[in-house]
């Protein structure tokens, strides 16, 4: 087998990975499978060479492919970040809804007389 070939049987399969449906229950596996992909397409990098007249159409799909494969990427990370921020919110609501008077200061409703 090429290493076109190999590189474009790789891509394919990281374009079928990302485009799955992703939920929480399966988001890890996923993320884990798109990084070993990630992963053996940049070992294959190096080893590409100069593509001949036949392998010029796989370049050509694997650039396609690419480009979708980035944008889905893209989405996936946006949704990991706002669901990372979503469970901190909840955190910090959790942590005010169990200890409300935690922020406040010692010296509220405290009355000095200045006066001499």
């Amino acid at each position: 087998m090429g290493v076109w070939t190999e590189f474009t049987s790789i891509t394919k399969k990281l374009d079928e990975v990302v485009h799955q449906p992703v939920n929480e229950k399966n988001r890890t596996s996923v993320l884990e499978e798109v990084e070993t992909l990630l992963d053996k397409r940049t070992a294959m990098l190096e080893q590409l060479s100069e593509p001949s007249q036949e392998e010029k159409s796989m370049v050509r799909e694997v650039m396609k492919r690419d480009l979708k494969i980035n944008q889905k990427l893209e989405f996936l990370f946006d949704r990991l970040k706002s669901d990372m921020r979503n469970a901190k919110k909840q955190k910090s609501s959790k942590q005010r809804y169990v200890n409300p008077y935690q922020s406040v200061s010692g010296y509220d409703g405290m009355y000095l007389d200045h006066k001499k």
